[in-house]
């Protein structure tokens, strides 16, 4: 899982001269803000899920079978009390079988969608308090309780007494549990051994 620091535009202002021949001009403002601070996000295990070899005859012929499950956490350590927003991005974009808001594990060789894997947040401290996961459909503008990380939706956290209020965070732990299935056997093609293969990014934006 890489890295993201997220930066402001900077504050200027174009404005468009008269001409000796032109009656009006218009301004062109571009706003903004650098910020000085920044955080440090980290998974536990280098962020990787190793589930190893599963059979062919472990799997259910008609719907998901659910093949692993890891647990993993994340941190954020900050240089100063912020709001933030994490954003996840899928590296194996529109291979998810079923909902969604998971994410993709690949295809077989015949582009059928091998399964998916979710992110369940099952824990959350900031400071040392606890708190309650929550999520925004909408960019951050509203905010309500979700205890995964879901692809398309932003994640925060709130006091476990407000879901719909975000708070400035400095130090973040997550409990994750990722979740991986693999789709019934009567949607792929298994000639040979195929590989499992999802990633995702997790994104902080600072606002």
């Amino acid at each position: 899982m890489k890295k993201y620091f997220a930066a402001l535009s900077t504050t200027a202002l174009i404005c468009v001269a008269p001409h000796a021949l032109a009656a009006s001009n218009t301004p062109l403002k571009v706003t903004g803000f650098i910020t000085p601070a920044a955080c440090d996000i980290n998974l536990s295990r280098g962020g990787l899920v190793d589930i190893g070899k599963k059979s062919v005859n472990d799997l259910h012929p008609t719907s998901n079978t659910l093949v692993d499950t890891t647990k993993i956490q994340l941190t954020m350590a900050c240089s100063e009390t912020m709001p933030f927003m994490l954003n996840p991005i899928d590296h194996r974009p529109n291979t998810a079988a079923g909902a969604g808001d998971y994410f993709g594990v690949g295809l077989t060789p015949d582009n059928e969608k091998l399964g998916f894997f979710d992110i369940a947040i099952t824990a959350s401290t900031a400071d040392t308090t606890p708190v309650q996961a929550i999520g925004s459909s909408d960019g951050g503008a509203t905010w309500a309780k979700q205890d995964r990380i879901k692809l398309g939706n932003q994640s925060s956290v709130a006091a476990t007494s407000d879901h719909a209020t975000r708070i400035e965070v400095k130090d973040l732990t997550m409990d994750l549990e990722i979740k991986t299935y693999i789709a019934g056997t009567d949607t792929l093609t298994i000639d040979n051994e195929i590989p499992i293969d999802g990633l995702a990014t997790i994104e902080v934006w600072y606002k």
